[in-house]
């Protein structure tokens, strides 16, 4: 085993220490301004620069997917793996989406651990994916699905997270 492989399962193992960047509200307040001033770093994250741990959870930042987050591990400066996610709190149901390993990282646990953190930070939720699952990536679906409420089956989103299905 490589060098890289035991340092980015060892990362895995600790997924659940993440560092959080808030989300900015569409209209600043005073208030907002003033804590973006003296703690900009709570604000701001530049995907180029370290993170100051390797597990980052920030705004999507996608117009169309407005509440939605990104999980995200980085070896060193590289980012290694990244899932976008939703929970809907009335609903308690959440989503992921686009998992994504990058080539390097792969087959070190990184996306079981990143599912396995949310899991852990909204214990009470089902989770599911809106789209479907590739051919290949079923077994990893449902090896990560089992005894998880939700199974990671597909679901469509409900009204909270997507306002226009509610007409």
């Amino acid at each position: 085993m490589g060098e890289t492989t035991q340092s980015v399962r060892l990362i895995a193992q600790h997924a659940s220490n993440v560092h959080w960047v808030r989300e900015l509200p569409e209209k600043a307040t005073l208030r907002d301004r003033f804590r973006r001033w003296v703690y900009p770093e709570e604000y701001q994250f530049d995907k180029e620069a370290r993170p100051p741990k390797p597990w980052v959870d920030r705004p999507a930042g996608h117009y169309e997917r407005t509440g939605w987050r990104i999980r995200a591990a980085y070896h060193a400066d590289e980012l290694a793996f990244e899932v976008e996610y939703v929970v809907c709190h009335p609903c308690r149901i959440a989503w992921v989406e686009s998992p994504h390993t990058y080539e390097e990282y792969r087959r070190c646990g990184l996306a079981a651990a990143a599912l396995a953190a949310l899991r852990e930070a909204y214990p009470d939720a089902q989770w599911h994916t809106a789209g479907g699952h590739f051919r290949e990536s079923e077994p990893f679906w449902t090896r990560v699905g089992q005894g998880v409420a939700g199974e990671y089956a597909q679901r469509e989103r409900c009204h909270h997270i997507e306002p226009r299905r509610a007409r």
